[in-house]
């Protein structure tokens, strides 16, 4: 049996007691976790849910809106003026009262963004003094507004609103998995934390095995005075770096509850993940995949068409006219039924016309400005299509060389491993010197900590990659 066998037995009951003692998540729960219940995701979901709500206030402006609308009762008391025959005056009391109440429904016409409304009217009036009531009302009056030649608002509104809507659905796919690379950071700042412990750890109980063998060769009288020292001070720095690594994980394991939700006192540890499946991703497939699922693509969509809206609201804004339409029926009387016996005709139309005579070219400067701001808006989607589009391609070459990197990492520490092992025989039977034992440990933790850095990289490039197109690429289907 190696002489370096109990060392290895007593770190692995040390870390297995450590370990008992918190809750161990892998990478996929920890996402999962923050997905769910992180303040981050309900944030994302409370962005969402108010989208939604805009959403549904403009579908519902353009259905039959109907209101009623109600004057109180206005009572007066008062004197007024009445002017005689003879030039003089005289003031008389008066004590009255006038109340009103009718509906109103309005519906917009979103193909001419005309209206059309339906409005009914009752008023009563009281003359106290006078002990009269009379009361006049409009059982029906219909009413339609149409501009001539004019911008509508509403033809371009219901295209523009579903476009946002969209965009917000898919904001909120790209901001889960937001959350998904911020967790995979803070996931490996404690796993980080959680190794140097681990390293600190067995670097503390090799260097208090050292010290035992060189103060039995002190005895012996095979070694030196000052050799000792140096282990002691080697002794002395590891336990120092062992508890600035304590001190490391406790605070990482802090921001990772902090960001996860987590309000219990209960420790959390991280697992170390698995190097990933040995994905093949086509840079087209993910191109392909990005342009159907990343929001920035309705987005440039949705951006095209207001910069059209908007020439084509400066174009049409320089003259105006309006034709108004409206039939009625009212009616007046002492009694209520005198409204509608009989009913009198009611109509009106009229058209309004607004020419600018002398504007100074202003409206052809607007007309201007929206046709180079409909140019600027083509030019910034154009470029940033192709942005994304190299960013895409080039996460999707990185992935793959960061594959190939932790296969060469996790080769590298394999050997490290081994030659420690090897140079902690030979030091024990007096073959190697401390300083050749420190230099295999050196490159034993060194490799070890290019591991899980290989690890690191590759799966915040992973994440990256699924945010940047939203797609799961283990699974094979949209996210």
């Amino acid at each position: 049996m190696p002489k370096s066998f109990p060392l290895l037995l007593l770190s692995a009951v040390v870390f297995s007691q450590i370990s008992a003692q918190t809750r161990s998540l892998t990478l996929k729960e920890a996402i999962a976790l923050a997905q769910e219940q992180s303040v981050a995701a309900r944030l994302a979901e409370n962005v969402r849910e108010n989208r939604a709500f805009a959403y549904q206030t403009f579908l519902a402006g353009l259905k039959p809106q109907l209101s009623f609308q109600a004057g109180l009762p206005t009572y007066s008391r008062d004197f007024f003026e009445v002017r005689q025959d003879d030039g003089s005056v005289r003031y008389l009391s008066r004590t009255q009262n006038i109340a009103q109440a009718g509906f109103s429904l309005f519906q917009v016409i979103p193909l001419t963004g005309g209206t059309v409304s339906v409005n009914t009217d009752f008023t009563r009036f009281d003359d106290f003094d006078k002990k009269y009531s009379s009361y006049n009302g409009t059982p029906v009056n219909i009413e339609w507004r149409q501009p001539l030649f004019a911008f509508n608002p509403y033809k371009w509104s219901r295209k523009i609103e579903p476009l946002k809507m969209q965009e917000a659905q898919k904001t909120y796919k790209f901001q889960m998995e937001d959350i998904a690379q911020r967790t995979v950071l803070l996931f490996f700042s404690v796993l980080d934390a959680q190794e140097e412990v681990r390293i600190a750890t067995l670097n503390l109980e090799n260097n208090r095995q050292i010290k035992a063998i060189e103060e039995r060769r002190i005895e012996l009288g095979t070694t030196t005075r000052e050799k000792l020292l140096q282990i002691e001070l080697q002794v002395l720095r590891a336990t120092q770096s062992l508890q600035e690594a304590n001190a490391d994980l406790r605070n990482a394991r802090l921001n990772f509850q902090a960001f996860l939700g987590i309000q219990d006192n209960q420790s959390i540890g991280a697992q170390i993940p698995e190097e990933g499946a040995a994905l093949r991703i086509d840079p087209d497939q993910a191109l392909q995949q990005a342009r159907e699922n990343r929001s920035e693509y309705i987005a440039f969509e949705r951006q095209r068409l207001e910069s059209t809206r908007d020439v084509e609201e400066a174009r049409l804004s320089r003259n105006q006219a309006t034709l108004r339409a409206s039939l009625g029926f009212n009616g007046a009387g002492e009694n209520v039924g005198d409204i509608f016996n009989p009913l009198t005709d009611q109509e009106r139309l009229s058209v309004g016309i607004t020419v600018p005579v002398l504007d100074w070219g202003r409206s052809k400067a607007r007309q201007g400005i929206a046709a180079a701001n409909e140019k600027v808006t083509a030019y910034n989607i154009e470029q940033e299509e192709i942005n994304l589009r190299t960013e895409i391609v080039n996460q999707v070459n990185t992935l793959e060389l960061l594959r190939e990197s932790i296969r060469f990492a996790r080769q590298t520490t394999a050997i490290a491993e081994e030659r420690y092992q090897l140079a902690l025989e030979q030091y024990q039977i007096g073959k190697l010197t401390v300083t050749d034992l420190n230099i295999a440990l050196s490159e034993k933790d060194a490799s070890s900590r290019t591991y899980l850095s290989a690890l690191r990289r590759y799966w915040e490039a992973y994440y990256r990659l699924r945010q940047m197109t939203l797609y799961d690429y283990e699974l094979g289907q949209k996210l």
